[in-house]
């Protein structure tokens, strides 16, 4: 006697989540809630893949026993489906059976629970997952295919603060972006600007300073993606005006990187400015750039432009940008340089769609993990858009989307999903919204067939 099932929830993160499965090696049962998206995703371009990906996850804590893995992907897809805490995780995923069945769950841990593994994880159990994590940005992610020498590859390096409580391990009292008299921790990221995958992240302390972890995070990164003296030369890292001293400017050179950094150190830029060239409009209305005249003296020749931008309240706030790149143009360097919000946006984007400071640990093995999973999530998102962005009329319809529009429009079209046997064979989306129409074509062609894609009549 054949059994079917009929679920109806938010349909897209059901979709994308079972299509996730089926290449992963994962259970695909589940409905189109808000974790479709997901497991959709999941699959991406490949649709022969194996179970790797199972192998590294059993091995995140150490034994057998899979209650451990299970609590810590119940906490990824309650960030998937829009929990901003943990504790909502007993309000979105656990009542979510769509997403469960299409991660091959047949339910979730309560909030407790997974808060308690959260804190139970170790220094081994964060590498772990680690590794699970570089092992879907090889796979999926396009920075680890990037074609060098086509085109380079620009990298944003920046810090952005995490508060939490003094009690926290790590916590100082320092500089926490608006809230300037704050405790907290912060975190170094790396990311590739073209792509918006995120290459690393440390979590340091306070009032740490971050030229140690930049250092230790680039020869990490040189390992994991192979980064030769070659290639290196094709690499341009872009740089606030914390790394913009001599002595990491010239470190960098030293290695191979092209540079484009901003120096705001005030006595430095007072000197700077004293012989320049004549001031050249750039793109930006009011702001002008001029050519240092007696250049500061690096490990490797540089080109140095004195930048003024007009404040509120009359007067000029000046800066001293620095490349390696000597054929761009001033207008063009600055440009390149304004680039760099890719990385402010990243942060944004992950601390309003993925809770990414709301999700605090005063554990510090236990943040590391928290950064991890928001790492996952953040991935499985974008790679999720670009999986549905084949069609051009949902490319079209999804252009300027960030995670906070994907969680909030796109992964939670209503619509129906059909089970039987413990497998997806129809999905049907809601003819009401105005997505449903591109996201029936895109389901269509990233499930092949295998799938009945259509809308409710």
């Amino acid at each position: 006697m054949r059994v079917s099932v009929v679920s109806t929830y938010p349909t897209v993160r059901a979709g994308l989540s079972a299509l996730v499965r089926t290449q992963e090696g994962w259970t695909v049962i589940g409905d189109m809630a808000p974790g479709a998206m997901l497991r959709a995703s999941g699959s991406g371009p490949i649709s022969d893949r194996t179970g790797p990906p199972d192998v590294v996850l059993a091995d995140l804590d150490g034994s057998e026993d899979s209650d451990p893995i299970e609590k810590v992907l119940d906490g990824l897809l309650g960030i998937l489906c829009g929990a901003k805490t943990i504790s909502q995780s007993n309000v979105t995923i656990r009542i979510d059976p769509a997403v469960q069945r299409a991660f091959g769950r047949t339910g979730c841990a309560e909030q407790s629970t997974i808060a308690r593994t959260l804190k139970a994880c170790t220094a081994e159990t964060v590498d772990q997952l680690d590794r699970v994590s570089w092992y879907y940005l090889k796979r999926y992610g396009q920075t680890a295919h990037h074609r060098y020498a086509e085109r380079l590859l620009w990298v944003d390096v920046d810090v952005t603060p995490l508060p939490i409580g003094v009690k926290a391990d790590g916590s100082e009292r320092t500089w926490m972006g608006r809230n300037r008299s704050k405790t907290g921790r912060k975190v170094l990221r790396w990311t590739a600007s073209a792509y918006r995958e995120i290459l690393h992240e440390t979590l340091l302390r306070g009032k740490a300073s971050a030229v140690p972890a930049l250092k230790a995070a680039l020869g990490a990164l040189e390992t994991r993606l192979d980064w030769t003296r070659e290639r290196r030369q094709r690499v341009v890292l872009r740089l606030d005006g914390g790394f913009g001293t001599t002595e990491v400017l010239n470190w960098l050179r030293s290695r191979g990187y092209q540079v484009v950094a901003k120096i705001s150190h005030s006595g430095r830029v007072r000197k700077l400015r004293q012989a320049i060239g004549p001031w050249q409009p750039t793109s930006s209305p009011g702001r002008e750039i001029a050519a240092v005249l007696t250049p500061h003296r690096f490990c490797r020749t540089t080109r140095q432009w004195v930048m003024r931008t007009p404040k509120d309240k009359g007067g000029y706030q000046y800066a001293v940008l620095v490349t390696t790149l000597t054929d761009l143009e001033p207008a063009a360097l600055a440009d390149a340089y304004d680039g760099r919000a890719t990385i402010e946006a990243s942060f944004c984007q992950d601390k309003q769609a993925l809770g990414l400071v709301t999700r605090r640990q005063r554990r510090w093995e236990a943040q590391q993990r928290v950064l991890l999973l928001a790492r996952l999530a953040h991935h499985l998102l974008l790679w999720g858009k670009q999986w549905l962005s084949r069609v051009p009329s949902t490319r079209w319809r999804l252009q300027g989307y960030g995670l906070v529009r994907l969680l909030r429009d796109v992964w939670a079209v209503p619509g129906v999903i059909r089970w039987r046997r413990g497998w997806m064979v129809s999905v049907r989306f809601s003819p009401l919204h105005p997505l449903a129409t591109p996201l029936q074509e895109s389901f269509s062609a990233l499930f092949r067939g295998r799938v009945r894609v259509g809308c409710l009549r």
